[in-house]
């Protein structure tokens, strides 16, 4: 006995199980389980506490937040009121010795730390249940001799995109 597939069949099939997939409206390629319910997201400028850091700090961080949620999801970014809610503030920018080293008897750093936390409370209008307030923390390391006051915006922008990525994959990913 010899199976017949033909074309036909796999294109049913296939189209089938996009349907399916988009049928219940709560997966997406992004890895996203948003409920379809849920249309929106605000998102709160992240002001910084801390008083440390480049003076844009805060633009930056709520920026990233902002971009980030629009390339990876099609909730529509409001100023407040949305279906879900973000907000926060910018509790650490800290640059400290790493990897001490000791070379004859002084002790040097091998690499200099620097650590963005951010204080987040998530709020989920449709499903309470899933609000939190936590903290998020992510750090680079950086050679030695870089100098704070010589770190470009753009490696602080790509340390707050971590930061970022963690804090979406907690929301709106579930994991």
């Amino acid at each position: 006995m010899t199976l017949k597939i033909s074309l036909r069949h796999v294109s049913f099939a296939l189209t089938l199980l996009l349907l399916l997939c988009s049928g219940c409206g709560i997966y997406s390629f992004t890895g996203t389980t948003i409920s379809p319910d849920i249309r929106s997201i605000s998102i709160q400028n992240f002001e910084n506490l801390t008083g440390e850091g480049p003076a844009n700090l805060t633009q930056v961080v709520t920026n990233n937040f902002t971009d980030y949620y629009r390339r990876n999801t099609n909730l529509t970014v409001l100023q407040d009121e949305g279906d879900l809610q973000l907000e926060g503030q910018i509790v650490s920018f800290n640059y400290s010795p790493a990897a001490i080293q000791r070379e004859g008897q002084n002790d040097i750093a091998g690499l200099n730390r620097l650590t963005l936390s951010v204080q987040v409370r998530f709020m989920n209008t449709k499903e309470p249940e899933k609000d939190f307030d936590r903290a998020f923390t992510i750090s680079q390391d950086f050679p030695a001799d870089t100098d704070i006051t010589q770190l470009s915006t753009v490696q602080i922008e790509q340390l707050s995109e971590r930061l970022v990525t963690d804090v979406f994959n907690k929301t709106v990913a579930d994991w």
